[in-house]
C-alpha cells in the first residue's frame, strides 16, 4: 500500500529513531512500513498521520499536498487513546532537535549508535489511490472525518469518553445482535439513485421460482439451506450461478449438484452473471484495517472479497441477500471492520440490514460453531431471529458404532493413553477437544470442526477421529451427500463449510418477509 510516511518524516526533519519513539512503535516496524512491506493498524496510523500533522489520506490514501508546510514546523505531539492530557506544556513547541538532546541525555551516548534508516531508491512518487465510483463517499475522507458523527448512527460500535481535554476512543463489542441499522434511504444511495429502486408489498417473483447466486459456495451448506427452506414454502428455487475458487470444493459440488461452479470471482463479469433474486455468501475472513479497506473497492487481492459482494449487489440490485463468517468478525479491529461493513451495505448501496450472531449447537446439530448471519433487503423489514432449538439431534444421533468404523480412523495407543490418564470425561458418548495449550476437556457436543486443525484436535470418548460422513452430520449434511474427494480434502470442506441446519434457520425466517408463501392444496 503507498504510503507518504517516509516523505512527510524526512520534509519535517524529524529523526527515524525519535519518529518510531513518538508514534509508539519499533523501529524495524516503521521500516517495513515506510518500505511498505506490511499495513499500518487503525490506531497505529491515526497517530501517524497526527504526529505528521496530516490526515489519513494524505498520509496513506494518496492524496497530493496542496502546499507542502515549511520544514521548521514542528509536528503535533501525538497523545496516546488512553493518555490524559496533563498540566505539562505540549513536547512539540520545544522542536524535534531539542527533542534528541533531551532523549541524548537521558539515554547516553548508545542512542547515537540505533540503526539507519536505508536510503530511499528514486521514485517518481507514489500513485494515486484509486477509488471506485460508489466508495468515494465515505473513502475520500480523513480517518477522523469517517469516525465523526457516529454516536448519530444508531447501532454504532463505538462510544465517545472526554478525559479532560482529550477524546479518548473507547472499544464497545459488538452484541450478539442486531441494533436495528437499517438504511434503505441514504444519502449516498439516493444520489447513486440506488434507493430508487421500486418496491411493493406485491412479491416481484410470484408465479416463478426464485433465482439465487451461491457465491462462495463451498459444498453447498447455502444451497441445501435453501431449498429446504423454499420447499417448506412451497416456492420453487433456481441456482442461477455458483462460484467457488477451491477446486476440491468445486469437485464435491459438482458431485451433489450436477454443476460445477464458476471459479474466481474476481474475474467475473457482472454483465456475465444472470439476473437473481437472492445472493448467498459464506465469505472468507480475511482480516483487515480500515487502511487496507480505504483501498478496498479498487483493491484486487484476497483481502478484498467482500468488496466483490459489494460490487455484485451494486450491478446486480438482487431484492435481497444472506451472507455469513466467523463470529470474530463482529469485534475484529475492536468492531471498526465490522462497522465498515455494514455501513458499505447500507450507506452505500442503500440496503435495510440486520444481523445476529447464531451457534449450530442452538440451530439442531451437536457442534458448538458461532456464526455472525447478516440479511438484506431492499425493502424494510423487521427481521423475529430463530429460537434455540429444544430437540435437535445428539452425539448418539451423529456417531456410527465404533465397530463399523474403520481402524485408521482410531488414534494410536499411545495418544489414547495419554489422554485418558489426563482426563476423564463425565459424559458418554462425548467429543474430546485438546486446545494449543495441551488442555484437555470433553462435552456431549463436539466443539467446531476447523480446517486445519490436527488429525487428534477432537477424538470421539477419547479414541478415535471423525468419520468424514460424521463431520458432515456435525454441519447439517444429508446422508445422501455424495463424497467425492479424499479423507484430507472432505474434512477440510466441512471445516469450512456453512452449518446447513444454521443457515436454514435463519433463512425459515427471513425469506417468508421478502418471498411470499404459495398456498397450495
Amino acid at each position: 500500500m503507498s504510503n507518504r510516511v517516509r516523505e512527510l518524516r524526512e520534509s519535517r526533519k524529524i529523526e527515524l529513531s525519535e519518529f518510531a519513539e513518538l508514534v509508539g512503535v519499533s523501529t524495524r516496524y516503521l521500516i517495513a512500513l515506510e518500505e511498505d512491506a506490511c499495513v499500518a493498524t487503525v490506531e497505529t496510523a491515526l497517530r501517524i498521520a497526527r504526529a505528521l500533522g496530516a490526515t489519513v489520506e494524505r498520509v496513506f490514501g494518496g492524496e497530493e499536498p496542496e502546499s507542502e508546510p515549511s520544514c521548521s514546523t514542528a509536528p503535533e505531539p501525538v497523545l496516546s487513546e488512553r493518555a490524559v492530557v496533563s498540566d505539562v506544556a505540549p513536547q512539540a513547541e520545544s522542536g524535534p532537535e531539542e527533542n534528541r538532546k533531551r532523549k541524548r541525555g537521558k539515554k547516553g551516548v548508545a542512542e547515537s549508535h540505533k540503526r539507519k534508516p536505508r536510503v530511499p531508491k528514486e521514485e517518481s512518487g507514489p500513485e494515486p489511490a484509486k477509488i471506485a465510483p460508489y466508495a468515494t463517499a465515505w473513502s475520500s475522507k480523513s480517518l477522523d472525518e469517517l469516525m465523526a458523527g457516529r454516536e448519530e448512527r444508531t447501532g454504532s460500535l463505538f462510544e465517545e469518553s472526554e478525559t479532560r481535554d482529550s477524546i479518548v476512543l473507547r472499544r464497545v463489542y459488538a452484541p450478539d445482535r442486531s441494533q436495528k441499522v437499517s438504511s434503505a434511504s441514504s444519502k449516498t444511495a439516493t444520489e447513486e439513485g440506488l434507493a430508487a429502486t421500486p418496491s411493493s408489498l406485491v412479491d416481484p417473483t410470484r408465479g416463478r421460482a426464485v433465482r439465487y447466486f451461491d457465491l462462495f459456495c463451498g459444498i453447498g451448506g447455502f444451497r441445501y439451506a435453501a431449498q429446504n427452506t423454499l420447499a417448506e414454502m412451497n416456492r420453487d428455487g433456481e441456482c442461477v450461478l455458483s462460484c467457488d475458487i477451491d477446486e476440491p470444493a468445486r469437485e464435491s459440488y459438482a458431485a451433489n449438484f450436477g454443476e460445477t461452479p464458476y471459479g474466481d470471482v474476481t474475474t467475473l463479469q457482472s454483465e456475465n452473471i444472470p439476473d437473481f433474486d437472492l445472493l448467498f455468501a459464506g465469505f472468507p475472513c480475511q482480516t483487515f484495517s480500515i487502511i487496507g479497506l480505504r483501498k478496498g473497492f479498487a483493491d484486487e487481492t484476497k483481502g478484498s472479497l467482500f468488496f466483490q459482494i459489494a460490487r455484485i449487489l451494486k450491478d446486480k440490485r438482487p431484492r435481497a441477500f444472506v451472507l455469513e463468517n466467523v463470529r470474530q468478525l463482529t469485534t475484529h479491529d475492536s468492531g471498526r471492520t465490522f462497522e465498515i461493513i455494514l455501513r458499505v451495505l447500507q450507506e452505500e448501496l442503500g440496503y435495510c440490514v440486520d444481523w445476529r450472531v447464531l451457534n449450530a449447537l442452538e440451530c439442531g446439530v451437536p457442534q458448538k460453531r458461532e456464526r455472525v448471519v447478516i440479511v438484506g433487503a431492499l425493502e424494510p423489514f423487521e427481521m423475529e431471529w430463530p429460537a434455540p432449538v429444544k430437540n435437535g439431534k445428539t452425539l448418539a444421533d451423529v456417531l456410527e458404532n465404533d465397530a463399523d468404523v474403520d481402524k485408521r480412523y482410531f488414534a494410536s495407543p499411545e495418544i489414547v493413553r495419554r489422554r485418558k490418564e489426563a482426563h476423564s470425561s463425565e459424559f458418554y458418548p462425548s467429543i474430546w477437544h485438546e486446545n494449543k495449550s495441551g488442555n484437555i476437556s470433553s462435552y456431549p457436543y463436539s466443539c467446531a470442526l476447523r480446517a486445519g486443525a490436527s488429525y487428534n484436535y477432537l477424538l470421539v470418548n477419547g479414541e478415535r477421529r471423525l468419520t468424514p460422513r460424521e463431520m458432515l452430520r456435525l454441519q447439517g449434511f444429508p446422508d445422501d451427500f455424495k463424497i467425492a474427494v479424499s479423507d484430507f480434502q472432505i474434512r477440510k470442506q466441512a471445516g469450512n463449510a456453512a452449518p446447513v441446519c444454521l443457515i436454514q434457520r435463519a433463512l425459515e425466517r427471513f425469506l417468508p418477509l421478502i418471498f411470499e408463501k404459495n398456498e397450495r392444496d
